[in-house]
């Protein structure tokens, strides 16, 4: 029989883009949600639900970060992404990573290329029940070229080993190596249309891939039963990557409004780029980045133009997904929830729109759009418990202390779920919680938690003493 357990007095995000929903319970049925409820209708007294009793708290969907470079550890440029650490420390680092992504409600991630297939690893070992972890769509390592199309040098290729990113600058290396990616468990394929200001290879408004290598990467990809996402900062490179057909266009910081409406008329996701440039230049001097080396970036005409047409893409419907670059000194692993906060505070986002862009629009992109996402019967209980309700104030997410308690498929993976449990038999008083023992100022060494025969229960708002049982 699959366990039944009722998150009761909740406040209810569904993930559908507007306010929370007080004073409702959420019930589960093993891994699925099955009611979305008002507290008043919830089965109680069934004595075969598990009642928790969050006295107010939020309820969320748990979250997926849709651009992530799960085995970045505090780099400072492109090369440290390959060479700063070892095969082995990233690989450690990585699972770090991943288990603290979990704590922190994140249920998903969508690989945005694998240092040395470490994706596809983790995926095996998260499922496997070997490491703790989200659920993972993986990508394969990044197919890069070594530089734009007049700049090509074979020299390049040999410098960099393939295990850890594959250099193709011919279209049958391309289908060779999404081939290798696919057979060993890649389901997005990383491509570069452009390049980036901070890369060695190319700035972001120049072409990396040619229009007709892009065409023939999606082609391999979509035979092959997988998606493709391009890094596209420059307007030539995403035109080029809308016209070969990608599923995903990672930063678009350039795209204009045509762009816009053709990546809009298509359907493809979008996972913007403003918290990591942003960061990097108020704070690259802290890394170590010089005054001078920051002015020659143009990351901040890439900001302006991404405050620009991100309210645009809201009303065009673009399936924008949250997700930027972390794994930079200045956007440390773990800070996932400060990206949300930069949509809000720097570019007047709604709080409960820009929760969809991490929640219901990530878990489509994870490929489970019918399956997670939002707070809904039959939608898997990938869920996220949260101490104040981030549609309101979106810093919460940012607090680790107030991400109380994390499901998994209706499992409890991080947090205590023992601190909401109600074990009255039925007709029996409430076990009083601790913050409510405090405010009435019932403490002491005999308080719940200190001795478990001397619990006080509440009847009727007023404290009593339970039966003893030996």
């Amino acid at each position: 029989m699959s366990r039944r357990t009722l998150l009761h007095r909740a406040t209810v995000q569904e993930g559908l883009g507007v306010a929370s929903r007080p004073h409702h319970s959420v019930l589960l049925d093993g891994e699925r949600i099955v009611a979305v409820l008002p507290e008043a209708q919830a089965p109680l007294h069934d004595p075969d639900v598990d009642v928790l009793d969050l006295d107010g708290r939020t309820v969320m969907p748990g979250m997926t970060l849709g651009h992530t470079h799960i085995a970045y550890l505090n780099v400072l440029d492109g090369r440290e992404t390959l060479f700063k650490h070892s095969i082995p420390e990233v690989t450690l680092g990585a699972a770090a990573n991943a288990a603290a992504m979990l704590r922190l409600g994140y249920t998903a991630f969508v690989g945005a290329g694998s240092v040395a297939g470490i994706d596809m690893a983790l995926r095996r070992a998260i499922d496997a029940g070997r490491l703790p972890g989200p659920r993972i769509t993986p990508c394969s390592r990044d197919l890069m070229v070594s530089g734009p199309p007049q700049r090509r040098n074979p020299a390049v290729k040999q410098r960099i080993p393939t295990d850890l990113m594959r250099l193709a600058d011919t279209p049958e290396e391309l289908v060779e190596y999404v081939d290798t990616e696919v057979a060993q468990g890649a389901e997005i394929i990383k491509v570069f249309s452009t390049g980036d200001d901070t890369f060695p290879n190319g700035r972001s408004h120049e072409l990396l891939f040619t229009a007709e290598e892009l065409v023939i990467a999606a082609r391999a990809a979509h035979e092959r039963g997988v998606r493709i996402r391009a890094h596209s900062r420059g307007l030539g490179g995403i035109r080029n990557a809308i016209a070969a057909g990608v599923d995903v266009i990672d930063h678009a910081t350039y795209a204009d409004d045509a762009a816009l409406e053709a990546i809009a008329e298509r359907g493809i996701f979008v996972v913007p780029s403003l918290h990591q440039p942003h960061r990097l230049l108020t704070t690259g001097t802290a890394h170590g980045k010089t005054p001078e080396y920051l002015e020659t970036l143009e990351f901040q005409a890439e900001v302006e133009n991404t405050l620009r047409i991100l309210p645009l893409m809201v009303e065009m419907g673009i399936p924008i997904v949250a997700g930027d670059d972390f794994g930079f000194a200045w956007t440390p692993h773990g800070r996932y929830a400060e990206e949300l906060e930069t949509y809000v505070s720097m570019a007047g986002i709604p709080a409960p729109t820009v929760l969809t862009w991490a929640t219901a629009n990530g878990a489509r992109l994870a490929g489970r759009g019918g399956e997670a996402g939002t707070v809904q019967p039959g939608r898997l209980a990938d869920l996220v418990v949260t101490d104040g309700d981030p549609a309101r104030d979106i810093t919460v997410l940012g607090r680790p202390e107030a991400i109380e308690m994390v499901l998994l498929g209706g499992r409890v993976v991080a947090g205590d779920a023992a601190a909401y449990r109600d074990r009255r038999p039925a007709g029996r008083g409430r076990l009083m919680r601790p913050a409510t023992r405090a405010r009435i100022g019932l403490t002491g060494s005999a308080g719940i938690g200190h001795n478990r025969w001397r619990r006080r229960f509440v009847r009727s708002g007023r404290p009593c003493e339970p039966n003893r049982r030996g």
